[in-house]
């Protein structure tokens, strides 16, 4: 039986690579927060090897983004997020997570920035406006 949740959480890439994303860094440093996450409370439900739910780099005017995407079985919204913001405390950058439980038709969304929901973090103006030139 299954309990599907339709996940996706975009890494903002632009400020944190400079140039072409190395996409087989970006895919081992995933890997490696998927290990570590799998012997707690929250597994991922993905591989260790990301591939098969991440896309390449997508490039747009103003910057860039990769999204890991799919429908997973009971990859709820806080065990998501808990994993989202593990990656925003890695990469340093905003990870962006949508989020539809399928079974109650409910959906969430967040950004994250070092580890906590971007609107906890306590940055001043000026960084914010570096965090968008960079």
């Amino acid at each position: 039986m299954a309990y599907c949740v339709d996940n996706m959480i975009g890494i903002r890439l632009s400020g944190v690579f400079g140039g072409k994303t190395d996409m087989g860094d970006l895919k081992a440093r995933i890997a490696r927060i998927v290990v570590e996450m799998n012997d707690g409370d929250t597994p991922p439900d993905i591989e260790e090897d990301p591939s098969h739910c991440l896309s390449g780099e997508l490039v747009a005017h103003k910057g860039s983004y990769a999204v890991i995407a799919g429908v997973f079985n009971y990859w709820i919204y806080d065990h998501v997020a808990k994993f989202a913001a593990r990656l925003s405390d890695e990469f340093g950058t905003e990870v962006m997570l949508m989020s539809w439980d399928e079974e109650c038709n409910e959906v969430q969304c967040n950004v994250f920035l070092a580890g906590k929901p971007l609107f906890e973090v306590a940055e001043n103006p000026i960084g914010r406006k570096l965090r968008r030139v960079c």
